[in-house]
């Protein structure tokens, strides 16, 4: 069989992430029944997960001692900022350094290739098991926000005429302390059932509670104020070329929150890279008598190097990990003839992650 390997060198634009998606290409049907394909690089992914409590302090707020005998309300607005995970876990992009084509005989039996979505080598001749990711159902329940948000008035909603033609904000805390007190002694008496006419039936007495305890809520925010919480999470990738030490992969700021890498108004989040086996040398190949072999040529696949890596701020380690690594390995090849033999072809597959080998048969 007459075929051709062509290394191509080309270093296109792209660094997408290769998504666990399977492309099934049959060589005979593209054009001059030839394949090309890309083998992967191994990136670093850095999932970091903050919670923001927000309070804003209420208006009444200098007079919550006075009027309730509450000592600790917030006096001022704050903001603060606290990562609460870190996880590190590889990935794999294309690397487009590492391009190759294969050209076959138009008249000769085709293997079929199955690829990445970014075009990377998954297998050649066997379907690889592809594990889908499951899609999250969705919530049926409301959050406890959206649920909040319906069962709860804001403080404009409860102000009275009184409250508002007060000359002072000591006399408008005062008439809502005194609002307060009232709607407490009116749920006490509902619960004692001392009131003249009770709900109909439960849920009607349930609709009344909420109802008081949705106004005291709003009464009691203009002196305790309100505090919100939100979780954000970010990603961040790193692609290790060379051994790295205290890279700053991002910065994180009590008061802002995730930052750029620049900001210096963030503590700076360090990303460490440790080669622990450099297998980038190709090795020689050399006969009985010592004389050198040529370069094979074939269908690539990649012997991964590996490496440590580990996240640290401030002195402390966060997160660590040590995987294979592509672009620490070399470069081998299959012989190509074996995947189109017409009595026997053999099937391959490989590791997506790194390019490795992980199977080669005779079928």
């Amino acid at each position: 069989m007459r075929l051709s390997i062509i290394f191509l060198a080309s270093f296109l634009a792209g660094s997408a992430l290769m998504a666990q998606e399977v492309r099934k290409v049959y060589v005979g049907d593209n054009q001059h029944a030839g394949i090309t394909y890309t083998l992967p690089q191994t990136v670093v992914r850095v999932q970091a997960t903050a919670v923001c409590t927000r309070v804003k302090a209420g208006e009444f707020a200098p007079y919550a001692e006075k009027y309730l005998g509450i000592t600790d309300a917030v006096l001022d607005d704050r903001t603060d900022w606290q990562i609460t995970g870190v996880t590190l876990t590889p990935a794999a992009a294309p690397d487009t350094s590492r391009t190759f084509h294969i050209q076959f005989n138009e008249k000769q039996p085709m293997p079929t290739f199955y690829l990445t979505k970014e075009g990377s080598l998954w297998s050649i001749n066997c379907e690889p098991n592809v594990t889908k990711k499951s899609q999250p159902e969705a919530a049926a329940e409301e959050s406890a926000d959206e649920a909040s948000k319906k069962n709860n008035l804001r403080p404009i909603n409860v102000m009275t005429e009184e409250l508002l033609r007060a000359g002072s904000k000591a006399k408008q805390a005062e008439i809502a302390a005194r609002a307060i007190f009232r709607i407490r002694e009116s749920r006490l008496n509902l619960l004692t059932g001392e009131v003249d006419n009770l709900p109909a039936d439960g849920a009607s007495f349930q609709l009344v509670l909420d109802n008081l305890e949705a106004q005291e809520a709003a009464y009691m925010e203009l002196f305790t104020g309100k505090t919100t919480v939100e979780t954000c999470t970010r990603e961040f990738e790193f692609l290790p070329v060379q051994e790295t030490k205290n890279h700053v992969l991002f910065r994180f700021s009590h008061h802002y929150g995730f930052v750029d890498a620049d900001d210096l108004s963030g503590e700076p989040y360090q990303l460490s890279v440790s080669m622990t086996h450099d297998n980038r040398q190709v090795p020689e190949l050399t006969d009985a008598k010592g004389r050198k072999l040529p370069v094979a040529t074939g269908v690539a696949y990649i012997q991964p190097g590996k490496a440590s890596i580990r996240l640290t701020s401030q002195g402390a380690t966060l997160g660590s990990g040590e995987w294979p690594m592509a672009q620490f390995g070399h470069v081998e090849f299959l012989p190509a003839t074996h995947f189109a033999h017409k009595n026997a072809p053999v099937s391959a597959l490989f590791d997506p992650l790194t390019g490795s080998m992980q199977l080669y048969q005779v079928k």
